[in-house]
């Protein structure tokens, strides 16, 4: 039942955090020079190479597209080469969703330690998604030791961001220190 609780917890916790990135989305100003996409493999690539224009706000809006499947087809591996672009620029959101693609294995190889140090980088720039994840890290002991009392550092200050989701993982972590 444990695992079953942790499961749904985790669950909801990466969904949430799926839409938190779709709603960031919105924000990322569009280019009036960008043409519309549509879901023709030809398109794809066009869209690539107009979006690419060493702007790491541009570069993770396209590795949104793959990763989401939002005009394009769904691919986590090209949509991990787009957020390592942006992240290697220091975008925050590329560095939150790099660190998730390693956690799980989603177009790279499943690497905890890679998804910790993508986490980090994001989590300097208060980055709510890093900061959460990296509290799952650490009550897991995945790529990291496991440590209640750091993952419940970091929970708390995925919520202090305004990720109310890691609340329920908070709790939990705090009933296991009692």
């Amino acid at each position: 039942m444990k695992n079953i609780y942790i499961g749904v917890a985790l669950l909801f916790f990466v969904l949430s955090f799926s839409s938190f990135a779709i709603s960031q989305q919105s924000k990322i100003p569009a280019s009036a020079d960008t043409p519309p996409q549509n879901t023709d493999s030809g398109q794809s690539e066009k869209a690539d190479k107009t979006e690419n224009q060493g702007n790491g706000g541009a570069e993770c809006a396209q590795g949104d597209k793959y990763y989401y499947g939002q005009g394009v087809p769904q691919d986590y591996t090209e949509a991990a080469k787009w957020y390592r672009k942006s992240a290697e620029q220091g975008n925050a959101a590329s560095q939150g969703m790099l660190g998730l693609s390693y956690h799980f294995g989603e177009g790279v190889s499943q690497d905890y330690k890679k998804a910790a140090e993508w986490y980090r980088k994001a989590a300097k720039q208060k980055d709510a998604l890093s900061l959460g994840m990296l509290g799952v890290l650490y009550e897991k002991g995945q790529g990291v030791s496991q440590d209640y009392k750091k993952a419940v550092e970091w929970y708390r200050r995925a919520v202090e961001q305004g990720n109310t989701s890691v609340q329920v993982l908070l709790d939990r972590v705090l009933e296991k220190l009692n």
